[in-house]
């Protein structure tokens, strides 16, 4: 009897000890098969994220007093390529510079005065995802958002979901 107790209490702490080591090895996390990564390099990431989600938060929040025409606003906190970008993907007359701001709350274009709500989420170090709600309407535009110096810059938006929300 004394042998089937010892020899449980061995087979618990080998069981214990696979386990452990399945989970940490030598101070790296597995994320998944084959991606080890040191616990400081996660930390280090969930740090990142925080930060470029309240660079976008902090975006919009003093966007939201300003017009959407407001060129100078949104060429502070983009990258030349976007820019490019905006200014290509403007259709309609204008006279002098026109960007597509619009595209930073709803592919569509024209007005964003309607605006009931917005939820922000960081899906990685490089992309946040802004949740539009408008009356009768959601759309969700994945921005890309870069370092630059001790801050960052939006590179790049796409619009990944637009629908209608019957009432």
């Amino acid at each position: 009897m004394k042998k089937m107790t010892f020899l449980t209490v061995v087979v618990v702490a080998v069981v214990a000890a696979v386990l452990v080591s399945c989970k940490y090895i030598r101070g790296q996390i597995l994320d998944g098969p084959g991606m080890e990564r040191d616990s400081t390099e996660i930390l280090a990431d969930e740090r990142e994220m925080e930060a470029i989600k309240a660079y976008v938060v902090k975006f919009y929040q003093e966007w939201e007093g300003e017009d959407v025409l407001n060129y100078d606003y949104a060429k502070q906190h983009i990258t030349p390529g976007l820019l490019k970008y905006l200014a290509d993907a403007y259709e309609f007359e204008c006279e002098g510079e026109c960007l597509a701001t619009w595209k930073f709350f709803y592919e569509g274009g024209g007005d964003v005065g309607e605006f009931k709500s917005r939820q922000i989420t960081a899906r990685d170090r490089n992309h946040v995802l802004v949740e539009n709600k408008y009356v009768n309407y959601e759309y969700d535009v994945l921005l890309s958002v870069v370092k630059d110096g001790d801050t960052f810059k939006i590179d790049g938006l796409k619009q990944e979901k637009s629908a209608y929300i019957e009432n």
